[in-house]
């Protein structure tokens, strides 16, 4: 009996039994989600009438947990620089465009919190005119399926090695 208990609350805690199995899961679903668009294609046109919100949550709702959600409706409603603040997006003459234009530098599961954390890279930078930017995703299982739950662009000269 104790050994059953164990075993449920193991379950119920979030825990990631098999990490070679979560992050390979879990990337798969990343790099899914950086390939949902062409790199650079507009989703919504400049004067188009349909709200941004109502774009990002047709667009990219199978791809957010519902806290990653509410942490992008909470930027696009303050009225945020989007292209500072989503990675996934970026604002051009044309409108809204797809910014996914990545690779995975890093990935780090932790097991007890029940997440994969990842570090991508943009593929092209012109150091020039450009800081470098990493991106910290964190994705973690929601109806049982690996979704984004946070991100942040973070400076790399600011960047934790480990993070």
């Amino acid at each position: 009996m104790p050994i059953l208990f164990g075993m449920v609350l193991l379950f119920t805690t979030g825990c990631i039994l098999n990490a070679k199995a979560a992050e390979k899961e879990s990337l798969e679903v990343l790099e899914g989600f950086l390939s949902a668009f062409e790199t650079g294609e507009i989703l919504l046109e400049e004067g188009n009438e349909e709200p941004i919100q109502g774009m990002v949550e047709k667009e990219y709702e199978r791809w957010f947990t519902k806290d990653y959600q509410g942490k992008v409706s909470k930027i696009i409603e303050s009225g945020q620089s989007i292209s500072m603040n989503l990675f996934f997006l970026r604002k051009t003459e044309a409108g809204l465009s797809a910014n996914n234009e990545y690779c995975v530098l890093y990935s780090k599961v932790k097991r007890q919190e029940g997440t994969v954390k990842y570090r991508l890279v943009p593929q092209k930078v012109n150091p020039l005119h450009e800081n470098l930017n990493f991106i910290d995703i964190e994705m973690t299982k929601e109806d049982r399926e690996w979704k984004i739950n946070d991100a942040e662009i973070v400076e790399a000269i600011y960047a934790d090695f480990f993070f």
